[in-house]
């Protein structure tokens, strides 16, 4: 009965706004550059201009949409200009934009993203939308088809001339063009062909090739879209298909090494949620846990190296799984102290091992002996807290029969 009222709930609040808009009023929903609200009582007089962030208080008052300064306007009009005219894409005029040194309505450089939504508004050109996008109780956003929109023209003064826009929008619909999916794997033969190999930069730089994006979504990876046209990349792309075994490896050995800290000194460490890394209940993650791959060298002859990426939340300890040269086993452990580098990445080589203070092991056992004993010294180290004196001090005042003058 709950569920059911809340459902019942959402679908009047729905209704109730979608009444609103269709009245001409704003309902919720962020603004883009160039306009603002205004607050207006039962008698359709102004209680002034809204803020960022600000709201109405009173059920019986409303919200209009209204434009922004006269520069703004301009920098609106120049968009539209630069886009249709000038056929300047989203990237180019957001460049210009920050050239300029002209912030959007957040205070923030210009983003191409920002720019698209300037062109797709038609509050500029007098009409309020709403109920273009929605999404139900737990589920994803979905966009909404056209006869499902509240449009309420004439709502404020239109900023662009109808033609522009309708032009603006012709312009951003021919960009897009949907092909079958067969037809992209056509392409994407030929394409083969003609440069005999595959690469992002290629599929970007052929012309009438749809995106690297484009192929993710309808096929899921790049290497799925070339297995389909019998195409095998000169990238070793085998690691992919390890990460949830080595995912497995990391969750027994975090839960090896938190069994022993319990059992041995009483530390009780959980594991964290992605299994590769032990902390204390609410607090950050001490003793994070990471496998590292062998680097390929060009020659047998150069020295083995591995390269750790380091996360941005530093822990107090971390232990690196380094692999033999088929990245298949495990060949040795090495355990870091909290590295003090500002790199992204440490070098896990023999010969950077004392550099970085680290300590390198052959087997799990030996890597548990070392974490205990890091934990053991680090609670033997800890500063005794300063015991307070029971003596009491003498005092410098001279004694006196009167209690009332002593004190």
């Amino acid at each position: 009965m709950a569920a059911e009222f809340s459902r019942e709930l959402g679908v009047k609040v729905h209704a109730g706004h979608c009444r609103i808009a269709s009245l001409g009023y704003r309902v919720g929903g962020s603004l883009t550059f160039g306009l603002g609200r205004e607050m207006i009582d039962e008698k359709q007089r102004s209680k002034g201009h809204l803020a960022k962030g600000e709201c109405k208080a009173l059920k019986t008052d409303r919200v209009r949409l209204r434009l922004g300064s006269d520069e703004e306007i301009a920098v609106v009009r120049w968009v539209f200009q630069q886009f249709v005219v000038e056929r300047k894409t989203d990237v180019e005029i957001a460049r210009q934009l920050n050239r300029a040194n002209i912030a959007n309505h957040h205070g923030r450089p210009w983003t191409y993203i920002m720019v698209h939504s300037i062109l797709r508004n038609e509050n500029y050109i007098g009409n309020l939308i709403y109920n273009r996008t929605s999404r139900r109780l737990g589920q994803t956003q979905v966009n909404n088809p056209d006869h499902l929109w509240i449009r309420s023209p004439g709502v404020v003064s239109p900023v662009i001339d109808q033609g522009l826009f309708a032009r603006a929008q012709k312009i951003m619909a021919e960009r897009y063009i949907s092909i079958p999916e067969d037809q992209m794997l056509r392409r994407l033969r030929l394409t083969l062909g003609r440069k005999g190999k595959l690469t992002t930069r290629i599929i970007k730089n052929a012309p009438g090739l749809p995106s690297v994006a484009c192929y993710i979504k309808h096929f899921g990876s790049l290497r799925q879209a070339y297995a389909l046209i019998g195409y095998q990349g000169s990238r070793d792309c085998n690691w992919f298909d390890e990460r949830d075994h080595w995912s497995e490896v990391l969750s027994d050995l975090a839960g090896q090494v938190a069994e022993a800290l319990k059992t041995d000194l009483g530390i009780r460490l959980n594991l964290t949620d992605d299994g590769a890394g032990l902390a204390r209940h609410g607090h950050r993650k001490i003793i994070s846990f990471q496998v590292v791959r062998r680097m390929a060298r060009r020659t047998p002859n150069h020295v083995a190296l591995w390269r750790a990426h380091l996360r941005k939340e530093r822990t107090k300890l971390c232990v690196f799984l380094r692999l033999k040269d088929s990245n298949k086993v495990v060949q040795d452990y090495v355990l870091l102290p909290a590295a003090g580098t500002a790199k992204p990445y440490v070098t896990l080589s023999d010969d950077a091992l004392a550099r970085h203070k680290a300590v390198r092991v052959d087997t799990v056992n030996e890597l548990i002996r070392n974490i205990k004993a890091r934990f053991t010294s680090s609670s033997h180290a800890a500063p005794a807290k300063p015991t307070r004196s029971n003596k009491r001090r003498k005092s410098s005042l001279p004694k006196t029969k009167n209690v009332r003058a002593r004190h």
